[in-house]
């Protein structure tokens, strides 16, 4: 992890798997916000996305997805590093997501060092 901590914006659905990733996140040093749902994110912590140094996003959220998240924010112009996740691969998601503006796309299970290098990667880009 780089020296200094960085900032990451979680939204995650599954609750028991947002807590974990964000307590293995925090033990990494990163300091971790969370949200439910892509709403959320955008009520009351849309700034805080638009500055944060790594967005992680699940594709499969209640309402707006995690990829009509990341488009919304490359329209605007303020999408942050992104990477999206999801346990419901499909064909062509991947590339769906890349196009949206993710950086990376991880599929569930993944292991908390793999998260950690697809955010690393992510940020040095």
């Amino acid at each position: 992890m780089p020296d200094r901590s960085m900032e990451i914006v979680l939204v995650e659905n599954d609750a028991s798997l947002r807590l974990a990733m964000q307590r293995m996140l925090q033990a990494a040093g990163c300091t971790v916000t969370t949200y439910s749902s892509a709403e959320d994110l955008m009520d009351v912590g849309i700034d805080e996305a638009k500055q944060c140094d790594c967005l992680v996003l699940d594709i499969c959220l209640p309402g707006i997805s995690g990829i009509d998240l990341c488009r919304t924010l490359q329209k605007s112009g303020t999408l942050p590093p992104c990477i999206l996740i999801t346990g419901h691969d499909s064909p062509g998601q991947r590339d769906i997501a890349i196009r949206a503006g993710a950086s990376d796309y991880l599929l569930k299970p993944f292991t908390g060092t793999s998260l950690l290098d697809a955010i690393m990667r992510t940020v040095a880009v």
